[in-house]
């Protein structure tokens, strides 16, 4: 796979799906660049599984990502970034070390000393137990910003959200590199889960949810190797 850099960073637009100010519009000309380093497989039971180990196996696309993030956030005032297991690991450091701010890990439950727990959520994967936040990682009036490499069904962060507001902190956003839109709110007719439905349920519909890319532009199929097995562990 070879690296395309050819980013146009005059590009100017405005992002329709949250309040932040910033240049970087869903689905824009830098999106569309970003969007070719991320293939999907047939994965976990699920016909379209999009794998960010293709833009992190290209440093300068994955730099360009961290730079729309820290330009997005730089200027708005955070105090921190909670990064969520496990890929919000990979994408929230180097975020937060160039925003200078603390990166704060909400983990799996019973791999951290001194936590609080949030209650079981649902993905489309299926129930999952909570996440947890060390107590001391978020003070009273903090402004958090929470980073997830995709968002689809809203469960994984509406557990993050949950953390934040139970230690008196405000999330500033919550930002994705994938937002799958088909989830945020779908007929009853499809059967889907809505993300807006869970939020208002549990009082957080006041949260932004930004995503650079959408399912709209996400058309790369990997080429599977003769006798790919899809060897997820859940389905």
């Amino acid at each position: 796979m070879t690296t395309d850099t050819s980013y146009d960073k005059n590009i100017v637009t405005v992002s329709s799906e949250s309040s932040v100010p910033n240049k970087y519009q869903q689905d824009g000309e830098e999106a569309k660049e970003i969007a070719k380093y991320l293939p999907y497989f047939p994965f976990k039971g699920i016909p379209r599984f999009y794998d960010i180990g293709g833009f992190l196996a290209e440093p300068e696309v994955f730099q360009r990502i961290v730079d729309i993030f820290v330009d997005r956030y730089a200027e708005i005032g955070i105090d921190s970034v909670a990064g969520l297991d496990a890929r919000g690991f990979i994408l929230g450091p180097p975020i937060a070390l160039a925003l200078k701010k603390p990166f704060i890990m909400m983990r799996k439950q019973g791999k951290m000393p001194n936590t609080i727990d949030s209650e079981s959520y649902n993905t489309e994967y299926g129930k999952r137990s909570g996440l947890t936040v060390q107590r001391d990682k978020i003070n009273a009036g903090d402004r958090v910003l929470i980073i997830d490499d995709l968002v689809a069904t809203g469960g994984t962060l509406s557990s993050a959200i949950s953390l934040v507001h139970a230690l008196g902190g405000k999330v500033v956003e919550c930002a994705c590199v994938v937002e799958l839109k088909m989830f945020v709110d779908p007929s009853e007719e499809s059967g889907l889960p809505s993300r807006t439905r869970l939020f208002k349920e549990q009082k957080m519909d006041h949260v932004p949810v930004w995503g650079l890319i959408s399912e709209d532009i996400l058309d790369v199929e990997a080429e599977l190797p003769e006798g790919y097995v899809d060897d997820g562990e859940e389905h």
